[in-house]
């Protein structure tokens, strides 16, 4: 499948909803009044036998009365009446389905049996089918999705791909947005491989991130990744790292986890960013949305602590980064600013020279003077943030992306501390040249996998398949 084809599901031009209820409004979970209200602007043709109209748009008792072409079907029904259903799609020569319902991979023997009945009779039929067991898709460019549970509509340059539609609806636990999404479910029939080129080659796609819990044909999976990865970062965090979490995974989905450190070892040879845990997946596409990567593994830090310099120098170790040698030319440019009794060097403590020349003069002239420094390869920032208005002279958000915008060839990382942490998140983030982490541990570990990228472009030849 190219991305043409996967562009039935995700960018329709009509719908029909086969199983929609009458019921509508808040705890209705009505598909069509969710896809009305993200704002798609195709024809909806709803199925419900009991009902002449549903939200001032005329019911159909079957598909089959339709009587006009549809681009894709989404059924919502008990497992046992989707077999039918898919049969009428069928015959009513409708390309693309998506199976809302569960019990199917997921469940008993039954629910296996029926799975691969629908999936035979798509098969021969020419139909393909996502699913079953997912909320489908989300494309936030073009206004459309077909979850029944409400989403955050924003453009973003971030493709998901997952077993779980608690990717969409937790996108700010996650990746924070997605531009473009689509839950395989159970994959009875879309892959992972599929949906992988797909994002591959849209434009409109930046950044391509994969929640797993199970793969079905590794080897092809791999292969193309490792093609898709010199072109644009994949990040992936796979779930199902235990035996219980193994076998969970198969409920869910009916997937089988697999080994896990072997995916671990596949997914460094293709050049994935692999996750250990969900947070990652926030640090990992926050950082690679706006920060050029790391070219070396030397590390300056500013602090306005020395317990956060030290907390830093551990976390830098711990993720195979090290502290940059500060130049003589470096450490004279910054000794004006200091009192003659504080020594310098890295991490660097600039906060006796804050309470001589203020926050913003000083911060803003020690990260220019580091992001000169030919010893450093990036930067790591951490700062006190209080309120703005109450404490102005505080206010490093002006002076640091200025300098930072100025020397935007090397990554600029911070994290900051006190009440007004939000507030100057906002500030520093604005002009897309600073990222702020939620902890030093995790700014670190964003530098390292900065690192990680660039090494993987470095060293891998061009065209290499596994």
């Amino acid at each position: 499948m190219n991305a043409s084809a996967l562009d039935r599901f995700l960018n329709p031009k009509s719908v029909a909803i086969i199983g929609i209820s009458r019921r509508t409004g808040p705890g209705a979970y009505n598909l069509m009044e969710n896809m009305l209200h993200y704002g798609y602007q195709g024809v909806i043709f709803p199925i419900n036998p009991q009902a002449g109209e549903i939200l001032g748009v005329r019911a159909y008792s079957t598909i089959g009365e339709v009587g006009r072409p549809i681009d894709l079907a989404v059924i919502s029904l008990p497992r046992e009446m989707v077999l039918p259903q898919i049969e009428a799609c069928a015959a009513a020569g409708i390309p693309a389905v998506i199976v809302v319902s569960q019990g199917f991979g997921d469940a008993d023997d039954r629910g296996k049996a029926l799975q691969r009945e629908i999936t035979a009779v798509a098969r021969k039929n020419g139909i393909r089918i996502l699913g079953p067991n997912t909320l489908g898709v989300i494309n936030n460019f073009d206004c459309f999705t077909t979850s029944f549970m409400p989403t955050k509509r924003e453009k973003s340059p971030i493709g998901m791909i997952c077993q779980s539609g608690l990717f969409f609806v937790g996108t700010g636990n996650f990746t924070e947005k997605i531009g473009k999404g689509i839950d395989i479910g159970n994959g009875c029939d879309i892959s992972f491989s599929e949906c992988l080129a797909c994002f591959g080659e849209d434009p409109a796609i930046e950044i391509i991130t994969i929640h797993m819990e199970g793969l079905d044909q590794p080897k092809p999976f791999f292969s193309l990744a490792s093609r898709i990865s010199r072109k644009k970062p994949i990040v992936l965090f796979k779930t199902g790292q235990s035996a219980a979490g193994a076998r969970a995974a198969a409920s869910h989905s009916g997937s089988m986890a697999g080994h896990y450190d072997l995916y671990r070892t596949a997914c460094k040879k293709a050049g994935i960013l692999f996750m250990e845990n969900d947070g990652r997946m926030y640090d990992a596409v926050h950082s690679l949305l706006c920060q050029p990567l790391l070219q070396g593994n030397r590390i300056a830090v500013i602090t306005v602590t020395g317990a956060g310099g030290i907390m830093a120098t551990d976390a830098l170790e711990k993720n195979g980064l090290q502290l940059a040698s500060l130049s003589h030319r470096t450490i004279t440019a910054l000794a004006d600013l200091s009192p003659e009794w504080m020594p310098l060097g890295n991490p660097l403590d600039i906060w006796p020279a804050v309470m001589k020349h203020g926050m913003g003069n000083v911060y803003g002239q020690a990260l220019e003077a580091v992001l000169t420094d030919q010893g450093v390869d990036g930067v790591l920032c951490i700062s006190v943030a209080l309120d703005a208005q109450t404490f102005p002279s505080l206010d490093i958000s002006k002076s640091l992306t200025t300098a930072a915008a100025q020397k935007n060839q090397k990554p600029v990382l911070a994290w900051l501390y006190g009440p007004g942490r939000e507030e100057m998140t906002a500030k520093l983030e604005r002009g897309n040249t600073i990222s702020v982490h939620r902890t030093i541990e995790a700014a670190a570990w964003s530098l390292s996998l900065l690192r990680e990228r660039q090494q993987f472009l470095e060293t891998t030849p061009q065209g290499r398949t596994l």
